[in-house]
């Protein structure tokens, strides 16, 4: 406990102003806030539920961004279904971004939606291909979504490789009031939705608590 403590103290009581991010410069990134996580089917989560309205207001708050949303998207037979329950089927209601943010907001130019069949959204073409064409214009990554210990994880340890890998200076910032994981069993979502953010601060990703 007391070194649960010392990690709750070291993560929390920083928040940033969207201000101070050149919006120019600056990408929001959502990950699989969709149905299937959220609202309905075996993998939904009252927990991640609970950053939805969070994810929406930074969502409008930063109209004039570019946006990345992923949208977990599996075929029939999927080979993560080895792993996982059948979930988030490709055309599926659960496959939908959720209502809150289905909306002008999330549509536009400089917005894309990419569908992903793995857990890790950086694997996908689309997003390497985003990646390049972006990668010179945009200094700020804002990293938000579920599920904090899997997907979103996964995802910023890649960004954050990929920048060392190539020596570029970039920043990437994951508001924990925007990111959370499911409680069942043994996976205890306070204390994997904890580590998974140590995990991203000690691999020199910036955790605040929010973006005002």
């Amino acid at each position: 406990m007391d070194t649960i403590k010392k990690i709750e103290n070291e993560l929390m009581g920083k928040s940033i102003e969207l201000s101070s991010l050149d919006k120019d410069k600056t990408v929001l990134i959502v990950v699989d806030m969709v149905n299937g996580f959220v609202y309905s089917g075996p993998l939904s989560s009252d927990r991640v539920a609970s950053v939805a309205a969070n994810i929406s207001a930074l969502n409008e708050k930063t109209s004039g961004c570019r946006k990345v949303f992923f949208l977990d998207s599996h075929e029939e037979g999927a080979k993560e279904f080895g792993s996982f329950p059948v979930h988030c089927l490709k055309g599926s209601e659960e496959a939908r971004l959720i209502p809150e943010l289905d909306t002008d907001y999330s549509r536009g130019p400089g917005i894309v939606h990419i569908e992903k069949n793995s857990t890790n959204g950086f694997n996908t073409e689309e997003f390497r291909k985003w990646l390049d064409e972006n990668l010179d214009k945009t200094d700020n990554y804002i990293v938000t979504g579920c599920v904090t210990d899997i997907c979103v994880l996964q995802f910023a340890l890649s960004l954050k490789a990929y920048f060392n890998q190539v020596n570029k200076n970039k920043r990437i910032v994951v508001p924990s009031n925007c990111v959370e994981t499911y409680d069942g069993g043994s996976h205890d979502g306070y204390l994997m939705n904890l580590f998974a953010l140590y995990n991203m601060h000690t691999s020199g990703i910036e955790i605040v608590d929010k973006i005002n």
